[in-house]
């Protein structure tokens, strides 16, 4: 699990370090739009297959199927 999380974290860890990385965070243009926009909507596009691969992992599928099973039988 711990290997998913991280590959949920790399994407956080690099939205959040934004207004910190100096060839982000200065007047320049990507694409004819804000480097700081483009960069950023990279890295939220990015989020979306990382937590597809973490709610898709096999042991997310594991834990669904017990929830599935109706827990302790009585």
């Amino acid at each position: 699990m711990r290997r998913y999380l991280i590959i949920l974290a790399i994407p956080v860890v690099a939205l959040v370090a934004t207004v910190w990385l100096p060839f982000v965070n200065r007047a320049s243009l990507w694409f004819g739009l804000p480097s700081v926009m483009v960069w950023s909507v990279i890295w939220v596009l990015a989020i979306t297959p990382a937590l597809a691969l973490l709610e898709f992992s096999p042991r997310q599928r594991d834990a669904d199927a017990r929830e599935a099973g109706g827990g302790p039988k009585r």
